[in-house]
């Protein structure tokens, strides 16, 4: 069972990484990209309810979970910079900072436009 759950989440965390990559360009990535998120909660939920000592077997595929998790928080930071730099451009009034030890300063996204 654990196996099967970790190896679920790296399944959608690399789902998630190709998504990003590839690019949110219409309803179908959205939709899907929402679905992986949905599912990656469930999982999660699932792994929490299970005890320390049966990840033993599987620190390898923690380890891989771990880093693919980096990567994609990784990818969601630079294309949260880029929607960013792009309000910025539209609204040059508004100062925003985001950086990759996640602070922040006020920006348009937190606001209603």
């Amino acid at each position: 069972m654990v196996n099967e759950l970790l190896k679920k989440l790296e399944d959608l965390l690399s789902e998630e990484k190709k998504l990003l990559l590839k690019g949110i360009k219409g309803k179908e990535e959205v939709e899907r990209f929402e679905a992986v998120e949905k599912e990656k909660l469930e999982v999660l939920s699932s792994i929490s309810q299970l005890e320390p000592y049966q990840f033993k077997e599987h620190l390898e595929t923690v380890k891989r979970i771990e880093r693919l998790n980096k990567e994609v928080e990784a990818l969601l930071l630079n294309n949260l910079l880029f929607v960013e730099s792009i309000l910025k451009e539209i609204f040059p009034e508004k100062d925003t900072t985001y950086t990759r030890d996640r602070t922040f300063s006020s920006s348009l996204l937190n606001k209603k436009v």
